[in-house]
């Protein structure tokens, strides 16, 4: 097995989360984060046939719409076409906003940012500087263990419970 890994993450916010939590010190094993969203999309052939055995492919996406079929689908293509690969899932229940919510000392996800709307949250999520984003997740002192860990949707019951397996606590 080699250490690569893959983050498929679904938007620039996830693609911002896990860029912070992979600040030193580590709380999620190092990778490379392409944002592609796996949910409502199916992965290239191309970028599959790209992806080295042994392998981890990371998939961070919303449970908030029941919608499954692409998801299973890149499962099954990922297993036909990429050698011993580990896929861990990182499914946010319902959304990164409410995991965000549920795994620090907020009532609501623009408290993090000082922001005036959800729509506003993204924006500024996204625009802070990584080692920011780190400090602002501390400082609203994010629970590393809780992430990723709530009982996901009826919808998606095949998707195994195995963050812990990508987290560095």
């Amino acid at each position: 097995m080699n250490n690569k890994c893959i983050y498929y993450v679904e938007g620039p916010c996830e693609q911002q989360l896990i860029a912070a939590l992979k600040e030193a010190p580590e709380r999620l094993i190092p990778g490379k984060i392409k944002v592609f969203n796996v949910v409502q999309n199916l992965i290239p052939k191309s970028q599959m046939l790209s992806i080295q055995a042994g392998t981890t492919v990371v998939l961070v996406f919303d449970t908030d719409v029941p919608q499954t079929s692409n998801l299973k689908k890149n499962l099954e293509l990922l297993t036909r076409y990429c050698g011993k690969l580990k896929i861990i899932f990182l499914p946010q229940v319902l959304n990164l906003e409410d995991e965000l919510v549920r795994c620090t000392d907020v009532r609501t996800a623009m408290e993090l940012t000082k922001s005036g709307s959800v729509k506003n949250f993204k924006t500024d999520f996204c625009k802070m500087k990584t080692k920011d984003c780190r400090s602002m997740l501390e400082r609203h002192k994010l629970d590393y263990a809780r992430l990723w860990m709530a009982k996901t949707p009826e919808a998606f019951n095949f998707v195994e419970n195995n963050s812990f397996q990508i987290k560095t606590l």
